[in-house]
């Protein structure tokens, strides 16, 4: 009887696996498990950002936070599902160019859709920054995406809103691209607050567009806008190359894998997501982010591996 049992629980866990297994991770990226602390990583308010990735809102002129970041891993074998790397999708939908030779491209729109296929359980990477900040577990969230934020880690909010200078971790891309149309920025860098005299100092640089909740299964849509600052991006600028194959063939150009822990690095650049399943890059694996909230208090949580699972069932 304890036979048949022990069975059925372990059928019943494969049952569960089969309609969970083809699903994109979306992981807790406070402190814990986030480490280290005190990393000085975050705003005045929250230096060590224990609390999560942190934002500034226009149109209210405040902060918030977002306690988990969803990820696009590649469905079979890399920790993505139904919707694979498709799970954050961005395509080129307009170009501008200049009308005087030599024709520079200077804007274009993307479309860009996140689909929730939460939680997933096939085996996939963490992830880490240019920060040094990493994973030490891997716990899943399930269900709804709350409050969902997509930044563009490939661009700036202003002209003005820029570092002082372009050093480590910040890497100058230039001409920059603009975001034009975004709902908030994203901070980055080292807290002007922090004791170990850690330069170069901070802000809320990254461009950060809201897409509301997104429930099991469904997506939401925004059109994200960009400029680019004169001369723009010229032939030989391999931005451009991959803006225009997204525009021509539908190719899509948002990423962001695992390996990737909150704005890991910017400014990153443009890259045609290939599918492969952790592309070096654009580094590590993403030129874009997406941040959510879950329910308080609480939340379902999948942990991971499905051998975990099963083993619980016979404590």
């Amino acid at each position: 009887m304890k036979h048949a049992s022990f069975l059925y629980h372990i059928l019943f866990a494969i049952l569960i696996c089969s309609f969970i297994v083809r699903a994109a991770p979306s992981l807790q990226i406070t402190k814990p498990p986030v480490v280290p602390v005190p990393s000085w990583t975050g705003p005045v308010q929250d230096p060590h950002a224990v609390a999560g990735q942190w934002f500034y809102d226009y149109a209210s002129s405040t902060t918030n936070r977002r306690t988990h970041e969803f990820y696009d891993n590649v469905f079979p074998g890399g920790g993505g599902g139904p919707a694979s790397f498709g799970a954050i999708n961005g395509v080129v939908v307009k170009l501008y160019y200049d009308l005087n030779p030599p024709f520079n491209l200077i804007g274009f729109d993307i479309l860009a859709m996140i689909i929730n296929d939460t939680p997933a359980l096939d085996p996939f990477l963490p992830g880490s920054n240019q920060h040094n900040e990493n994973l030490s577990e891997i716990e899943q969230y399930a269900g709804e995406l709350f409050d969902v934020k997509l930044t563009a880690e490939f661009a700036v909010s202003d002209i003005l809103n820029i570092p002082l200078l372009w050093i480590p971790p910040y890497f100058d891309n230039f001409p920059h691209i603009i975001a034009t149309n975004e709902d908030e920025i994203a901070w980055y860098c080292w807290t002007p607050e922090n004791e170990e005299a850690l330069t170069p100092y901070g802000n809320y640089y990254v461009p950060t567009w809201d897409f509301g909740n997104i429930a099991p299964g469904a997506s939401a849509s925004r059109v994200l806008s960009f400029s680019v600052i004169p001369p723009g991006l010229d032939l030989g600028d391999f931005r451009r190359a991959a803006l225009e194959m997204s525009f021509n063939d539908g190719s899509d150009i948002l990423m962001n894998r695992t390996t990737s822990l909150k704005i890991s690095t910017w400014l990153d650049t443009l890259f045609i997501d290939m599918g492969t399943p952790y592309p070096e890059e654009p580094l590590r694996g993403s030129d874009c982010s997406v941040f959510h909230n879950i329910p308080e208090p609480a939340a379902v949580i999948i942990l991971f591996p499905l051998l975990f699972i099963v083993r619980k069932l016979y404590t």
